[in-house]
């Protein structure tokens, strides 16, 4: 019989041997097994301006661009992050302070679904300080494996 100690070894292996695997194995999935995605990731409904000190959601549209089935692997329970930059510095991530469970969860996605992610900016950076007038952009970014992002989208705020 195993010892306790070898038992352990042998968990600590297989744990290894499944990161490890998964991260050789990490692409979306498509229906011809290329490791190109087939969906889209888009920023949806950000106007050009807010007023400053309004909660602006921050949405983005998953777009299955596909005739099959596709399958997508998320690393962990936040599917999602949004991150707001000024001035191409990120100042505010919506996994600030969140805790994400690391269990691989995958998703199959029918043709042509389409699923929205979404958050509140409450127009702070993450050490809770108010910001000011003046020009924003945020990025969305589908935590699978590999991440998928958004294109940098640019609003303001003002009075």
């Amino acid at each position: 019989m195993m010892n306790r100690r070898a038992i352990s070894i042998v968990i600590l292996a297989g744990l290894i041997f499944l990161h490890t695997g998964c991260r050789k194995k990490a692409y979306i999935a498509t229906p011809d097994n290329k490791n190109t995605p087939a969906v889209s990731l888009i920023m949806t409904d950000l106007d050009s301006a807010y007023a400053l000190g309004e909660g602006i959601e921050l949405r983005m549209r998953l777009i299955v661009d596909s005739p099959k089935p596709v399958e997508i692997m998320f690393p962990s329970s936040c599917p999602a992050e949004f991150v707001v930059f000024r001035e191409g510095e990120p100042i505010w991530n919506s996994l600030e302070g969140m805790a994400c469970l690391q269990v691989i969860n995958r998703v199959t996605f029918d043709p042509s679904d389409t699923t929205e992610y979404s958050t509140l900016w409450n127009c702070t950076t993450n050490s809770w300080k108010g910001v000011t007038l003046g020009r924003y952009s945020v990025q969305g970014i589908l935590l699978s494996t590999p991440p998928l992002k958004t294109e940098v989208q640019t609003f303001h705020l003002v009075d």
